[in-house]
């Protein structure tokens, strides 16, 4: 079992070492992006753009500076976005020997590589502007979220830096129509009191980062500075509306407008807790907040500094986000051991020496397929070539980093989405010549009529694009870049058949790198029917409404459903929201084992109208439950998990169900 402990590992490269006035551990406001299965950390840095790379979120190396810009220093809180094969970088930065901050100003600079070299394109604004983040909206389109004064400075009673957001006409342009979005409610965000001398106090608000989640938008904030006791990471939510674009949305402080609750705030070991990106683990389905904070120094260490001396010492850490329903949870700052990152069960990044071919874990059915320079390549350009995984689920997350070689003729080349043999196989192809995606079903031997979407305008098939598909049973999902382009059903497969996953070109030489196979059963209202060989009623009428399992009492019995465990694999995660209204009678969860093994529970569920959220991991020869934020228990369990019984003499609902088996 993987473990790390904050601050993460960092080493250093040797070409990083040139530029004297790097402290390669001392990394504020880290922006991390995932690209082709790999790891870029971006970071506030005096002399430019600090970069860093890790394929496992944990072990770090500092690659020097990524963007730097004569005439120019305080490179502030670097944002990245990945666009149709560039690198947009979003800082803020001011001219050398100018001491006021306020002459930070946004700019944007681009590179075809995600560590740089980033050339300058243009600044953005005129005016104090940081804290850049720039997101897909709804449409497919682009919203630039970033934090200024000129919006409520001359307020007459909570003035102070707040977060905007923008629609833009492309990655370089702002429309120049900004919505308030979230703005200071709390005496907990004073940066500075009487600052004017009028009696006005300055308030912070900043460092936006903005993600989705079952249909709620989430903008994630810092308030106030990283000096200051109450400095802290907040959110603000918005319920999705359709055709709505993020920046019109009406957005509301968690847990409301006045009330000072962080997600994140300084521990007894670690201050100055804030300024945070979020990204996917490695598996593609848990959430890691990284984010800066500092060792507490309550006294002066060995050189004689102290907590104040003005040195800078912001740090990179991580923890997961959970979720409790629709709300947030981050169990930290750490400081102590704690699981890494999950893995997928399977992951190539195709890092070994160039000319090889591909491992043991994959099949050749047809192709020239040779890896080289972090990518494996399929070179052929005729027939059908394809490359199956050894592994195999049937409800999986299956990521795929692809591009299109050019060529005269065009191409047809993508994924294997299912394989059971060449008369019965389903693929996700890009063509280039029609400038689809699109689903290709065989069904003994059977070609059926093709479903396909036009892309974006302005895709480039020679360039990276991430597809991910989720797959449970014969439901489909497909994103491209993020955005989900195609969602449907395969025809249906036999209970006892398992099919693989792959790689594939037709008459198309195409380049792949990236690939992560994770098994993922999820309930959904799309997969609710597929989810049902996962369940078995033992006690209660039990209905599937929506996406959620929905249990009533019958003739004075329990409730009671059991949650079939779908994979193999010995090690796995489980979580799942429970609603109900609790009474004396205790909601009751029960751990089964196939060689008989049980743990029982009762959970600690309050009287009343309750949501409740259960977090279950075997791993490591190891059992752990959360409920709640609660720890409930945790002993040694080296036999698997074939089920999870829950049961409550009242009628229940359950939410949000889903099984990960975790990876090597």
């Amino acid at each position: 079992m993987r473990t790390f402990a904050n601050p993460v590992h960092i080493s250093v490269r040797s070409t990083a070492e040139q530029h004297s006035a790097l402290n390669p551990g001392v990394n504020p406001d880290p922006y991390v992006l995932k690209f082709n299965g790999e790891y870029y950390a971006y970071a506030t840095s005096g002399g430019g753009v600090s970069v860093l790379h890790s394929s496992d979120m944990v072990d770090w190396t500092h690659l020097g500076y990524g963007y730097q810009r004569e005439g120019q220093s305080d490179y502030w809180a670097p944002a990245v976005f990945y666009d149709n094969g560039l690198f947009y970088l979003y800082v803020s930065s001011r001219k050398i020997g100018e001491e006021d901050v306020h002459y930070e100003y946004l700019q944007v600079a681009v590179s075809e590589r995600p560590q740089g070299p980033f050339q300058f394109q243009r600044q953005l604004f005129d005016t104090f502007s940081i804290d850049a983040h720039v997101v897909r909206d709804v449409d497919g389109g682009l919203v630039l979220l970033y934090s200024t004064n000129a919006t409520l400075g001359i307020d007459g009673e909570r003035p102070g830096t707040v977060i905007l957001a923008d629609r833009m006409l492309d990655p370089l342009t702002p429309e120049g129509k900004p919505k308030l979005i979230v703005k200071p409610t709390l005496d907990e965000e004073i940066y500075e009191r009487n600052r004017f001398g009028d009696g006005r106090n300055w308030h912070t608000i900043e460092g936006a980062f903005y993600l989705q989640r079952r249909g709620i938008h989430y903008c994630m904030y810092s308030g106030n500075a990283f000096t200051k006791p109450h400095y802290y990471i907040g959110y603000s939510t918005a319920r999705h509306q359709d055709g709505v674009s993020i920046a019109d949305l009406t957005w509301t402080k968690f847990p409301d407008e006045q009330t000072y609750q962080p997600l994140l705030r300084q521990s007894a070991q670690v201050e100055g807790v804030g300024h945070n990106s979020v990204v996917k683990a490695p598996n593609n389905v848990d959430d890691w907040v990284v984010y800066h904070g500092r060792d507490r120094l309550d006294a002066k260490d060995e050189q004689g500094k102290g907590a104040d001396s003005g040195e800078e010492r912001r740090q990179m850490r991580i923890d997961p986000l959970l979720w409790l329903g629709d709300n947030m949870w981050v169990p930290g700052p750490s400081s102590e051991e704690c699981d890494a990152p999950a893995f997928p069960g399977f992951r190539d990044l195709f890092d070994g020496s160039n000319g090889i071919q591909p491992g043991s874990s994959w099949h050749n059915v047809n192709g020239t397929w040779h890896v080289r320079n972090r990518q494996l390549e399929q070179q052929s350009t005729v027939g059908t070539a394809r490359l199956l995984l050894e592994h195999s689920y049937k409800a999986a997350l299956f990521e795929v980093n692809l591009r299109w070689q050019p060529h005269h003729m065009g191409g047809l080349y993508g994924v294997t989405a299912r394989y059971l043999s060449e008369q019965h196989v389903a693929e996700v192809l890009l063509d280039v010549g029609k400038r689809t995606i699109g689903i290709y079903e065989t069904v003994a031997g059977v070609q059926l009529d093709p479903m396909t979407v036009k892309v974006p305008d302005r895709f480039r098939f020679d360039v990276y694009h991430q597809l991910l598909l989720a797959v449970t049973g014969d439901h489909i999902s497909i994103k491209l870049d993020g955005m989900t382009m195609l969602e449907t059903h395969l025809q249906p497969l036999e209970a006892a058949d398992k099919p693989r996953f792959g790689l594939t070109t037709h008459y198309t030489a195409a380049a792949f790198a990236g690939v992560a196979l994770t098994g993922h059963l999820a309930l959904s209202e799309q997969t609710a029917s597929r989810f049902l060989p996962f369940v078995n009623v033992r006690q209660g009428a039990w209905r599937m409404e929506g996406g959620a399992l929905q249990g009533r009492l019958r003739d004075k019995e329990a409730a009671a459903i059991e949650l079939l465990h779908p994979f193999d694999a010995m090690d796995c995660k489980l979580r799942f929201d429970v609603k109900g209204r609790w009474g004396n009678s205790p909601l009751q969860l029960t751990a089964i084992a196939s060689a008989g093994k049980q743990l029982r529970l009762d959970l600690p569920a309050a009287a009343g109208e309750h949501t409740g959220t259960v977090h279950l991991q075997r791993q490591g020869g190891q059992l752990r439950i959360w409920y709640g934020r609660e720890l409930i228990a945790s002993e040694p369990w080296t036999e698997d998990i074939c089920a999870v019984l829950v049961e409550a003499r009242l009628d229940m609902r359950l939410e949000a169900v889903e099984w990960t088996a975790l990876g090597f």
